[in-house]
C-alpha cells in the first residue's frame, strides 16, 4: 500500500468524526465529509496525494510537501445558505487555488458524484510525481 492509499483511507476513516462534529454543533461546514471522502476514493483522484484545508478537499502530486505541486483545483464543501432552516450542503468546484472574489466556481451542486467528476475533468492534465 503507498503513502498516498494510507492517506486516502485515513480521510475516510476520519471523516465520520468530523461529521459528527458537524452535527453537534450549530457548525457552518455541512455533515459531508465522509461522503466526499468516499466518493473522491473511488475516482481516478486516487493518483493525487489527498489533503484537507477547512472545509476543501485539495490535492497535491506527492506527499513529499517540500517538492510537491499543489493542485489548483479543488472542492468547497458548504451550505447554500446557512441561515435558512432548510440549509442544504452543497460542493463547489473550483479550478483555483486560492480563490479568487472575482471569479465563480466552475460547478456547483448538490450532486457529490457531479462534483468529484468535474474535479476529475480539472485534473486530467495533471501528472502525480514518480
Amino acid at each position: 500500500m503507498t503513502e498516498s492509499d494510507l492517506e486516502w483511507d485515513a480521510r475516510v476513516r476520519h471523516a465520520p468524526t468530523s461529521d459528527s462534529h458537524s452535527r453537534c454543533t450549530n457548525s457552518w461546514v455541512p455533515p459531508v465529509e465522509e461522503l466526499l471522502w468516499r466518493t473522491a476514493r473511488a475516482s481516478t483522484l486516487v493518483r493525487f496525494f489527498p489533503f484537507s484545508s477547512h472545509n476543501c478537499l485539495r490535492l497535491a502530486t506527492s506527499s513529499d510537501f517540500a517538492t510537491a505541486e499543489y493542485l489548483g483545483p479543488c472542492i468547497v464543501y458548504c451550505y447554500d445558505d446557512f441561515k435558512a432552516p432548510d440549509r442544504r450542503p452543497e460542493y463547489w468546484v473550483w479550478d483555483v487555488w486560492p480563490q479568487e472574489p472575482s471569479r465563480e466556481p466552475v460547478l456547483r451542486t448538490y450532486d457529490v458524484d457531479a462534483a468529484v467528476r468535474e474535479l476529475e475533468r480539472l485534473t486530467a492534465d495533471f501528472t502525480p510525481a514518480a
